[in-house]
């Protein structure tokens, strides 16, 4: 199992802190791809083996969370499926993780040889949360991705969720959410000796989302 980010520099010690976890809980940081979406964030992030240049033109600023279709977060999650493409074709068996997570398990038991295209659910926002996937060797995984891939004009998580849970609907399932919450799950819902991961979304901007793991003792750069 192959592990997948993103991030341009405003998001490097976020995406650090993630990736101290994933070696915290025995993950092999060497299987964890690294898309850097800017010279600077791939210059203070070679020091990773899957560290890698996608790309010289995104704004290198952290982008908050927003409706606005021409803004600058919206610019950036628009090139999340087409990296998910490009990679998935070298790797069948990968996750996507946003840098806004944390694990404090080891999840390869609930992520590994699955025979669905498994998702974190979003509610009471969407339904599927495009912040932690895991695709398998399916063909209609690499029919999906292949379309999504294709589209770098809508957002991703309205994107996979206006195909996964339609076109390719007996496919896809989604992970528990008590193990897998998202961030509104995770603060709200009495959760916590339960979760795999903590993923800090339903919250804007990256010094709430650095406090908050702060205050949960998930902080360790």
């Amino acid at each position: 199992m192959y592990f997948l980010t993103f991030l341009n520099n405003g998001c490097v010690d976020i995406c650090k802190n993630m990736l101290i976890s994933a070696f915290k809980v025995g993950l092999d940081i060497d299987k964890f791809i690294i898309a850097c979406l800017d010279e600077t964030s791939y210059e203070n992030m070679k020091e990773y083996s899957g560290a890698y240049l996608h790309s010289k033109n995104v704004t290198q600023e952290y982008q908050n969370w927003s409706f606005d279709p021409s803004s600058g977060f919206r610019t950036i999650v628009k090139s999340k499926w087409s990296i998910i493409k490009s990679n998935y074709d070298k790797h069948k068996q990968l996750c996507w993780v946003d840098t806004d997570v944390v694990f404090v398990k080891n999840p390869l038991s609930y992520i590994e040889n699955n025979e669905k295209i498994l998702f974190q659910c979003d509610l009471p926002g969407s339904l599927i949360c495009s912040g932690f996937m895991v695709f398998n060797e399916s063909q209609d995984c690499n029919d999906m991705i292949s379309e999504l891939g294709n589209n770098e004009i809508e957002d991703d998580q309205i994107l996979v969720n206006n195909v996964a849970t339609t076109k390719y609907k007996n496919s896809c399932a989604l992970l528990p959410i008590s193990q897998f919450p998202n961030g509104h799950i995770y603060y709200s819902k009495g959760v916590k000796n339960d979760a795999v991961i903590v993923h800090n979304n339903h919250m804007v901007g990256i010094d709430e989302k650095v406090r908050r793991f702060k205050e949960e003792n998930l902080w360790y750069v």
